[in-house]
């Protein structure tokens, strides 16, 4: 029989561990279990999350200036402030959710476990499935958030086993209460979508070219810069190949990278392209999908080039590309060598159809163990073991 668990995410934006969690939701919903999340912040996942959860959400949204639009009701409530909850609400958000008896309690992520903290008098088992790895460590959990998930956070699962390395090393975390929990995801077909013959167009890339195709927001951690400097050096090599990359926003990192081809790329070679809802058409696009990550814990974009047998390249010891890479050659080159990967991935354009037939069957038949009925049997073994 399932425990009754409370689900603690830090917010509700689209992103791999939020996306993970919502697909866990949905299925556990299709089952007939009910479901339970407290969140840090909204989002724009909020709805959906709705739809398979009774949802509480920590912090308040309030009108700036609350008191004078009392006073002046015909102002316009445009400009809201995300603030934390009064002590009042604090109370009686912890009567609504000790009323529910909980008897275990997930935080979704290292950046729950500040309001997991503050929740730890509802007197349920501790336990956080952890999708970070340094960078993000320091990031999204304070020294005294590390140092709760060491002391008193009783389960531990992590995306991959390069998680675990990290949380044993930096946190002194025993490795018997690390267990691997790979993610899964799920891949939504929209009829809609543009074909990859009209994005072609779309972009100018000619029928005949090559495309290598990286994907994620446009940071530090995705690599991005790395990928537009490989770029380049096979742009030398052979100019007929073109470049895409889905994932630039209105950051900073994003104008830098924008700032940078516009000194080389005189071709539009290179195609930046704003976030997209559904990345699948620029997957079909592609010859090759390039993981530039510096740090990337189980890239979920990887699944998606792999469920069409899209060719990876990705760097060793970057995360998760070496849980599901095992044993597959030239996949990988040591990390953040990029004359390495300029070069792996030129060889792999150039490679006979037999051989990338064989590829795309190996990388379709892996994706399948991390599809939601692989995960769910994953899951139903560890809760069944849990004390």
């Amino acid at each position: 029989m399932s425990k009754k668990i409370l689900f603690i995410g830090h917010d509700a934006n689209r992103a791999g561990a939020q996306l993970v969690l919502l697909n866990w939701l949905k299925e556990q919903k299709k089952r007939g279990i009910e479901n339970y999340l407290l969140l840090e912040r909204g989002g724009v996942l909020l709805q959906q999350y709705q739809k398979y959860a009774k949802v509480w959400v920590w912090q308040v949204e309030r009108d700036k200036g609350n008191k004078i639009l009392k006073k002046i009701p015909f102002l316009k409530r445009e400009e809201m402030v995300i603030e934390e909850p009064s002590r009042e609400e604090i109370a009686i958000l912890i009567r609504e959710l000790r009323k529910e008896r909980f008897e275990l309690i997930i935080g979704n992520t290292v950046a729950s476990l500040n309001v997991m903290q503050k929740i730890q008098g509802l007197r349920a088992n501790l336990a956080c499935y952890v999708h970070e790895l340094d960078f993000s460590l320091s990031m999204y959990a304070s020294e005294a958030d590390l140092k709760f998930l060491a002391e008193k956070v009783k389960h531990i699962w992590v995306v991959s086993k390069k998680v675990g390395d990290v949380l044993q090393k930096r946190c002194q975390i025993n490795e018997n209460k690390i267990t691997l929990l790979s993610p899964m995801v799920e891949f939504s077909k929209n009829p809609k979508a543009k074909s990859a013959e009209i994005l072609r167009m779309e972009l100018e890339i000619p029928e005949e070219a090559k495309v290598v195709f990286g994907c994620g927001l446009a940071e530090w951690r995705k690599g991005t810069d790395v990928f537009i400097r490989v770029a380049r050096m096979l742009i030398k090599k052979s100019p007929d190949l073109h470049f895409v990359w889905l994932g630039i926003s209105d950051n900073l990192f994003s104008e830098e990278i924008k700032a940078e081809i516009r000194k080389f790329d005189t071709d539009g070679k290179i195609h930046l392209v704003p976030v997209k809802s559904d990345a699948r058409p620029y997957f079909e696009l592609a010859d090759i999908f390039f993981l530039s990550s510096r740090e990337d814990p189980f890239p979920l974009v990887m699944l998606e080039a792999a469920s069409i047998g899209l060719q990876i390249v990705g760097f060793r010891g970057t995360g998760g590309i070496e849980d599901f890479s095992e044993g597959l050659e030239n996949v990988l080159v040591e990390n953040l060598e990029e004359n390495d990967a300029a070069e792996l991935i030129w060889q792999q354009l150039n490679i006979s159809q037999k051989q990338k037939e064989e590829i795309s069957n190996e990388l379709k038949q892996r994706v399948k163990g991390y599809e939601l009925q692989s995960f769910v049997a994953r899951w139903e073994k560890i809760e069944s073991e849990l004390v």
